[in-house]
């Protein structure tokens, strides 16, 4: 789950208000877990380690860790920039350094570097001296470990304010802060871990996917079982968008794929996945669908769910066919690329159409929908695909490092898997494919995002290992389907 500020404190202040445990307890529980974290994963032993800390509780964690560093045998400084303690709790386990090396300026050369200045509380501009005292620290050699967030985050957004500790890791505590999947604030993170302190939270902000629901599969079964997918998909010059949703939505598991797809690109298609049903139709002049010639009875007889956008064009002729889906459909409709440019300019056909709607837009798309700038969609997903989802009854799955799945009852899902490597021409379109796919094999439309988001990023964290970052390609994603 991932927790915003306000309710990591509320936690808290209910496990002491309950008797579970004292706040002196709580931050040595936060401390020995980071230890164990730190002492496991690296060869801590006899290393030099500055443990740089703030003046508040978040400075006190740091205090109890350089302590059970130091009676390890790392070689300890404890740098306190700010001064000593403030609080109760922080000054109780300063307290405690006994004879540690205690400096206020931060100098040396150090093999771990731990950030323990600020804590989730921090909402204001960092001060010219905290500024270049971080650009300091992370100018420095060691391995730079973050505690709870790192430094010059604001939890709750991702939002540099200011400068930032650049972590390889963050370990932090009771679950995860939107900081670690939001704005830039995700790019100083590293790795994160969530250390269990005992605190168990009442409520939450949002989740994470995991555990994608599948459609269950009876062995006395036929193809028919499994549901049919309708897509329209690609046009001349665009045949790959076609191709790849079509083989993405049968490796995930529908029964049959039902192609309709302009003539001009038939050999090819066919060539590449002959196993998917095809309606060729008579293409337009300029190489896209033309409507008129498309048999509509035939392409929606047993289909279950539709696919419309990926490599279609964004031509007068495309507006009028997905007009034409829109209000004829009684059948869920994934709508992708194309779909959404389109629908971007008559925004109004979503309210007109009676069936289930998903929509996938990348940021730049999101803003077109949106009727705002990029930079405005990257400072506010969060509330930016719940407020779309909301406002238009549909579920809308926003791409990016972080995809977010959001639903019309205001339902949040942030997806943690993934890598750079799926950043490459034909991802959505996969994307895409496994979603009209979950749908097709009787998912709810909120259910198939979260599920197709979580499995596109699983097989491409899986391709990235086989092929690397830099040399995947879409269709690696399907193969490891």
């Amino acid at each position: 789950m991932i927790l915003e500020s306000a309710l990591i404190k509320k936690a808290e202040q209910a496990s002491v208000e309950s008797g579970s445990f004292t706040f002196l307890e709580l931050m040595q529980n936060a401390g020995e877990k980071a230890f164990d974290i730190i002492n496991k994963k690296y060869d801590i032993k006899s290393k030099k380690v500055a443990v740089v800390c703030g003046n508040g509780n978040n400075g006190g964690d740091g205090f109890v860790i350089s302590r059970l560093l130091y009676e390890y045998g790392a070689d300890v400084t404890v740098f306190i920039p700010l001064g000593e303690p403030q609080t109760e709790s922080a000054l109780y386990y300063y307290n405690r350094l006994n004879n540690m090396k205690i400096k206020t300026d931060f100098e040396g050369d150090f093999d771990f570097i731990i950030d323990s200045l600020f804590g989730i509380g921090l909402n204001r501009p960092l001060s010219k001296d905290i500024v270049l005292l971080l650009e300091k620290l992370n100018q420095s050699n060691g391995i730079k470990i973050a505690i709870d967030i790192p430094s010059g985050i604001k939890a709750d957004n991702g939002e540099i304010l200011g400068s930032c500790f650049k972590a390889d890791l963050s370990i932090t505590f009771i679950a995860y802060k939107p900081c670690f999947f939001l704005n830039k604030g995700s790019e100083f993170c590293g790795e994160v871990i969530v250390a269990d302190i005992g605190v168990t939270p009442e409520k939450f902000s949002y989740k994470t996917i995991k555990n994608p629901l599948l459609p269950q599969r009876p062995r006395n079964s036929h193809k028919g079982t499994f549901g049919t997918a309708l897509l329209f998909c690609g046009s001349y010059g665009m045949a790959g968008a076609a191709m790849l949703s079509a083989k993405a939505a049968l490796r995930s598991g529908v029964g049959i794929v039902k192609s309709v797809i302009c003539d001009n690109i038939y050999s090819p298609f066919t060539t590449y996945i002959p196993e998917a049903v095809c309606i060729p139709v008579k293409s337009a002049e300029n190489g896209c669908f033309n409507p008129d010639n498309i048999d509509f009875s035939k392409a929606f007889e047993k289909s279950k769910a539709m696919l419309f956008g990926c490599g279609t064009g964004t031509d007068k002729e495309c507006e009028k066919l997905l007009e034409l889906l829109l209000t004829k459909s009684q059948i869920p409709i994934v709508l992708d690329a194309d779909g959404i440019n389109l629908i971007s300019k008559s925004i109004e056909l979503l309210s007109k159409c009676k069936a289930p709607i998903i929509l996938t837009p990348h940021p730049a798309e999101m803003a077109r929908l949106c009727k705002k700038n990029v930079a405005e969609v990257e400072a506010d997903r969060i509330n930016t695909a719940r407020d779309f989802a909301i406002k238009y009854k549909c579920t809308v799955v926003l791409k990016g490092a972080y995809t977010i799945v959001a639903n019309e009852t205001g339902e949040v899902f942030i997806n943690i898997l993934g890598n750079n490597g799926m950043a490459t021409a034909g991802s959505g379109d996969v994307l895409s494919g496994i979603t009209v796919s979950l749908l097709a094999q009787g998912l709810s439309p909120f259910e198939a995002a979260k599920s197709a988001v979580y499995l596109h990023s699983l097989a491409g964290d899986k391709a990235a290992k086989k092929r690397s970052e830099s040399s995947m390609i879409a269709s690696d994603i399907i193969e490891e389907l």
